[in-house]
């Protein structure tokens, strides 16, 4: 969210309920992951841990294969230009 976002009359209350909303939701789902977590027993916590390490890779992968692929340029990989050189002009 940019802060014109919220000058804007049209999309500032939106954002604001945005800015108020996620964050609330973060709170709730941490809370709902502690007590679920807290009643599990050593093994259970180790697997979903297991869990969580594998699927991380699995939603890399899944975001990597959505994102567009950039296109190369002429100059492949290089991203600095070559240095122009001013004209030396000599005087008369």
């Amino acid at each position: 969210m940019r802060l014109s976002d919220f000058l804007n009359l049209e999309s500032g209350p939106r954002a604001l309920i945005r800015l108020a909303l996620y964050p609330l939701v973060l709170l709730v789902a941490c809370q709902a992951i502690a007590a679920l977590l807290s009643r599990l027993r050593g093994v259970d916590f180790l697997l979903v841990l297991l869990g969580l390490a594998l699927l991380s890779p699995v939603a890399y992968a899944i975001r990597e294969r959505r994102r567009p692929r950039r296109e190369r340029g002429r100059h492949g990989r290089s991203s600095e230009r070559a240095p122009v050189l001013p004209h030396i002009e000599e005087e008369l």
